[in-house]
Order: structure tokens, then sequence, then C-alpha cells
């Protein structure tokens, strides 16, 4: 595929700059090509291997056994489990497995290599070329297609089209992907691995900054997305894989969800507030809201605050069908053993059991006359669904007696 100038002048040039502006290294066609082991390989070695010896403190060799071992990894979902730090594997004078850090979830950007690249040419059965690819320590996480402004038809349509076709043509480079990005300079449009054009969308709120701070739209939705602190954050805790009916769906947050989430998260740490409130609009997808924030709550990686230490999670409804709807949503989403208490006494017993790290799913009719606080209640958080219809009389009364802290 070649590249019109106004293509690259208007788009493909202006994404390049905006990334080097985030601190990305901008590497050349012929930097790439340099890089990597053959023209059908997606990993950059030298910068994977540096990073495994950099975040582990192994040797050589046993970056080059992560190196191989990763190379021949096909599946997506896998992929981002090891890159959310599940990797292990057997080290030459070891007798355990040691566990393997791909990306520095701590230091965003000064513990790990960023890199964009451009006209990123895979060989393959039908060779593709992309615009541009993303980077984190080797790890091609991002892939962004350009088209031209200019012309008379939906050239963002035909750039999605183009990410079609290189899921369909070049598989290896999208195992590690976990979002890509189709743009014409002006519109920007972004979506999960495999998601069909229905589920695309404009990341249209760059909170906590605002509008007025970027030069251009295309510049406040590349940092939206690609600035490192933020593409890692969607790594971390905005990805699902959504398990219904034997069919497996990758979902990636929305801006709402993530700024939601995030408000949630500070409100938590900074420990001024013990309440707050989310208001949804329908149709804004509330309980993955609620599943992304569990996982956050739950992983927080590149967190480190006591408030987050294995904290125990209550999940409150007030209708039987949204309780179970939620229930399946977590299940689905494989968040880390979700309970659902099926009585008032199966809720007790796990609110006064001791337990540390628990997520516990109910209708808060089930605290129904419920007035002994729970001894370690401070280690509580709550996320109360339609919270309007509860928090006023009785029924929150008797979940603030239950958990003062």
């Amino acid at each position: 595929m070649s590249v019109t100038g106004s293509e690259y002048s208007l788009a493909e040039k202006p994404c390049l700059d905006a990334l080097r502006a985030l601190g990305y290294t901008v590497l050349s066609p012929e930097g790439n090509l340099a890089e990597r082991e053959a023209l059908n390989a997606v990993l950059l070695p030298q910068r994977l291997m540096a990073a495994v010896q950099r975040l582990n403190g192994v040797d050589a060799e046993v970056a080059r056994l992560v190196y191989t071992d990763l190379a021949g990894e096909t599946d997506n979902q896998r992929w981002l489990a090891l890159q959310r730090g599940t990797y292990s594997r057997n080290v030459p004078g070891s007798r355990t497995r040691k566990t393997i850090r791909l990306i520095d979830f701590a230091d965003p950007v000064g513990g790990n290599d960023w890199v964009v690249t451009s006209q990123f040419y895979v060989q393959a059965q039908s060779s593709r070329k992309p615009d541009l690819v993303v980077f984190c320590n080797g790890i091609p996480l991002v892939v962004i297609e350009c088209k031209s402004p200019v012309a008379g038809h939906d050239k963002t349509g035909e750039a999605f089209e183009q990410i079609k076709q290189y899921e369909r043509d070049i598989p290896r480079l999208f195992a590690p992907n976990l979002f890509s990005i189709v743009t014409d300079g002006v519109t920007t449009c972004y979506g999960a691995t495999g998601a069909p054009s229905q589920h695309w969308g404009i990341w249209q709120d760059p909170a906590p900054r605002r509008s007025a701070d970027f030069a251009t739209p295309l510049d406040q939705h590349l940092f939206s997305m690609l600035d490192p602190r933020r593409l890692l954050d969607l790594l971390a805790h905005f990805t699902v894989f959504e398990t219904r009916d034997q069919r497996t769906v990758k979902k990636l947050c929305r801006y709402q969800q993530y700024r939601a989430v995030n408000r949630i998260i500070e409100r938590v740490c900074d420990g001024k507030h013990r309440r707050g409130l989310v208001w949804h609009t329908q149709g804004s997808g509330k309980s993955l809201t609620m599943a992304y924030a569990v996982l956050k709550l739950k992983w927080h990686l590149g967190i480190d605050h006591a408030e987050l230490r294995s904290p125990n999670i209550l999940l409150l409804t007030d209708r039987v069908d949204l309780d179970e709807q939620i229930c399946r949503t977590f299940e689905a989403c494989g968040l880390p053993n979700p309970m659902q208490a099926d009585s008032g006494k199966n809720l007790q017993g796990l609110l006064h059991g001791g337990s540390r790290g628990m997520t516990v799913l109910s209708t808060i009719q089930k605290l129904e006359g419920s007035r002994t606080p729970v001894a370690d209640s401070a280690a509580w958080i709550v996320l109360v669904d339609e919270c309007h219809r509860t928090q006023e009389r009785d029924l929150g009364a008797f979940l603030r007696a239950t958990l003062p802290d």
C-alpha cells in the first residue's frame, strides 16, 4: 500500500508528532526491519529482551528463552494475562518457576521502552503494511491506520476495513494487540482486537485534562488512549474477555467508564471522603463499569496504597434480576471468585467471617434488620447499584449500621 502525500502530511505525520510529544521514540520503516529477526516477525527482540533483563534481574540466556516463548504465543487472551504479570517459566539454576514481568506498571514512562514505527511490513501469504504500530518493550500493543481527510467519501470507514484485513491476513501482529485506532487526522476511532465496526467509538473526554489543553482533536484523542500511563491503565484494568453462550468477546472500556472508575479509585485512596456518587445514563455500561472498578480495586497494578491491600468488596442491588445480571457479568468477564449471597444468613456469615480479598454480591434486602457492626468494616468497599432507591431510609440505615467504617 502506498502512502499518498496528503495521507502522510495530514494524518500519519501528525500522529507521529503527537506520539513523540508523549515520549515515544519514532522508529523508521528501515529501523523496524533492522530490529526484527525476520520479515514475518512482529516482536522487537532486543528491546523485549533488554526489558526482561532490566525488570527481572535475569541474564541474557533467560531473556532469550522468554523471547522464544512469547514469539510462539498466538492467543490474544493469553497475551493479555502474560502482559498483566501471570507469566512464569523455569530458569536455569532454579528449582521453582520464576515469575517474569514484561511491563513495569509502577513506572509507566521511565520503566518501559516506548516506540512507534511507521510502515510496518509483515510478510505473510498476503503481506501487509500497517501505517503505524505502537510498542511497549518490543511488544506491539496498538495498530493505527491513517487516511487522508480530503477525499470525498468515508475514509475512516476504509481505514476500518483495512484493520479487518490486517487481522485476517497477518494475525500474528494482533496476538499481543490491545486495540487498534483509525484516523483521518480529524476523526479518530478505536476498537478492541476483533471488534466489529458497531463497537468502535470515539474517546470524547480526556479527563482529568480538558479539551482546551490540546492544540488539535487528534492530539486530544491520542493522549486519551496512548499516553503511556493511560495505555497501561487500559491494559491492566479496563479490558475484559466476556464469555457467554460459548462465545468470547473482548471488551475495552468507554471514556465515561474510565473516568468513573478512576474517580472511585481516587476517592478510596485520598481518604478524605467515605462516599461518592456516580450518575449513569441508560445504556452507558453500568455493569461493566462496576466490573472494571472491581478489577482495579482488586489488581491495582502500579498502585501502592494501604486502602487497596486485599480489600473486601460488597456489591449491592435492590432487585433480584439486577443481582443476577451483575453476577453473570462478573463470571463472564472472569473476575476472580465472585460470591453471590443466597440468603441473609449467608450474607452475614460472609460479612462477619473475617476473610480478606472477597467479592460479595447481594441484594440489599438481605440486610433487613442487620444492626451488628462488622469488626473490620474499614476493610470493605461497598458499591451500591440504584442507590437512590435504597439509601434514604431503613435499608440504607441497616447497611450503615453493619458497615459503619
